[in-house]
């Protein structure tokens, strides 16, 4: 069966595997007969293979920011928040005929693209349209 030709080569994989993927190496302690392994990951802003550090985050940040043409339903929420900018969003929701997770979804998807901001908090506050949309007001 070649089972025992497997054994011990664990720990040597474990530090091969780190290496490869541009981690630090583990730690190996030991306590009284026992051992513990001490694994370590990279850094919140490093990430990818063989320590190369990938720009995942930066472009996906700079993609939601690219203006695109307005939808329809851009156009519909735009005008609802533009008319009644203090609505509770099931208050969108009810008025457009949506559920309140595709009012989110609009909402945080017109706040990345700096098209509306919420000024206040979420229960006394309002949506506030930018300036920039105003741009696209022949469109709403």
């Amino acid at each position: 069966m070649k089972i025992i030709e497997k054994w011990g080569t664990g720990i040597p994989r474990l530090f091969e595997a780190c290496e490869e993927y541009g981690l630090p190496k583990p730690e190996l302690i030991d306590f009284d007969g026992d051992f513990r392994v001490n694994m370590y990951r990279k850094g919140k802003r490093e990430f990818g293979v063989n320590g190369a550090t990938t720009q995942t985050t930066q472009t996906h940040q700079t993609t939601q920011k690219n203006k695109m043409p307005l939808s329809e339903e851009d156009k519909r929420i735009l005008t609802l928040i533009k008319n009644n900018p203090s609505m509770a969003q099931r208050e969108y929701a009810m008025e457009l005929g949506w559920t309140v997770d595709r009012v989110k979804y609009y909402l945080r998807k017109m706040k990345t693209q700096d098209m509306i901001k919420r000024v206040g908090n979420s229960h006394s506050g309002h949506w506030e349209v930018l300036a920039e949309v105003s741009k696209w007001q022949n469109e709403i």
